[in-house]
């Protein structure tokens, strides 16, 4: 028989751990009904959706004020292009009529020797023959000439 009192001793207790777990679990299932669940996540969404419009009139307008910095960077700059551009133009023309003048300046120098040459060799010829048609002018030249040689003399 004590066996018997130690097994029923035994589930008694088991019986009464049992009992209040089966209070536990009500207690916990109270709660769980009682407690809010979302059922409807619309306001989720709708929220969502706000915020994304929100992001998204946020950024437009930074990326407005970035375009607006840049070109406002573009218009401060220290040189502005058409400036660089119009310089550059300016150099090109003034070198390319350089250029011009400078072989301008080569072909008349080259001229006015070929002319002196012909000249030269032309000159004689035609003093001569004057020469010859007026002799006393010739000697009047003559003695030019020898007061252009020696200068201190009279």
């Amino acid at each position: 028989m004590a066996k018997l009192d130690e097994i029923t001793e035994l589930l008694t207790d088991e019986l009464e751990g049992l009992k209040q777990m089966l209070v536990k679990l009500e207690q916990l299932s109270e709660e769980l009904t009682s407690s809010e669940t979302v059922k409807d996540i619309s306001l989720i969404r709708n929220e969502l959706e706000e915020l994304k419009r929100t992001q998204e009139h946020y950024f437009q307008g930074q990326d407005t004020r970035t375009i607006e910095i840049e070109e406002q960077l573009k218009k401060a700059q220290i040189i502005p292009e058409w400036l660089l551009l119009l310089v550059c133009l300016i150099l090109i023309i003034s070198l390319s009529i350089s250029g011009y003048l400078g072989y301008q300046v080569v072909q008349s120098s080259e001229e006015k020797e070929s002319a002196f040459q012909e000249g030269k060799a032309a000159n004689p010829t035609e003093l001569n023959s004057y020469f010859k048609e007026h002799p006393d002018i010739y000697k009047d030249f003559l003695i030019w000439s020898r007061k252009d040689e020696n200068p201190g003399q009279k």
